[in-house]
């Protein structure tokens, strides 16, 4: 198993052969329509201090052809900052972007990547409802979400809630995964 730091530096090396290959600019002579697709989409997010915008979304890429769940990053984000992945990409790679099914609706994207709080020592999630249902978790930090047949597109509009201890220790909600098994991270300047 790797230790964080050969995994970083493993990042780094793939990151930099990605960047001399295809360069970091989105979408590379296709940049303006692709930045245009992302706002009309509504897909950039402001989080983290300081502020970064963070595109979650699916996207088709160069020689992999299409990615979803993806999270395209800015360039200037540390690496040690990123959440885990499955597969890294660079903004050259990018053909186009679309909204993801599994990406959380923005506001509860920004609930959940402000959520403070812990408990049996893990971050805290948030409780989100589903046809009105509040028992879905989604963890702190996320942003995308799936449960069974149950996208993040699938989450009511409503504020989410801070969940029962009791209940959580019952197990008596449904944990989403943030799919960090199955994410393409992009590394772009946008």
């Amino acid at each position: 198993m790797k230790t964080r730091a050969e995994t970083i530096a493993q990042t780094r090396t793939a990151l930099a052969e990605l960047q001399a290959k295809h360069g970091l600019a989105l979408g590379g002579s296709n940049r303006e329509a692709l930045l245009n697709e992302a706002a009309s989409l509504m897909l950039p997010r402001k989080i983290l201090t300081p502020a970064k915008t963070l595109i979650p979304c699916a996207a088709e890429l160069q020689e992999t052809g299409r990615a979803e769940p993806v999270l395209i990053v800015p360039s200037n984000m540390p690496v040690e900052l990123f959440p885990r992945y499955k597969a890294l990409a660079v903004g050259g790679q990018v053909v186009s972007i679309s909204r993801s099914v599994f990406a959380l609706p923005s506001f509860i994207m920004g609930e959940a990547w402000n959520a403070q709080g812990s408990w049996n020592g893990q971050p805290l999630p948030i409780l989100v409802a589903i046809r009105n249902d509040f028992k879905y978790l989604v963890r702190q930090k996320s942003c995308f979400f799936k449960f069974e047949k149950l996208r993040g597109s699938d989450i009511d509009q409503l504020s989410p809630r801070e969940p029962e201890e009791r209940d959580l220790r019952l197990g008596r909600y449904h944990w989403g995964s943030d799919m960090t098994d199955e994410l393409t991270i992009v590394v772009a300047e946008y």
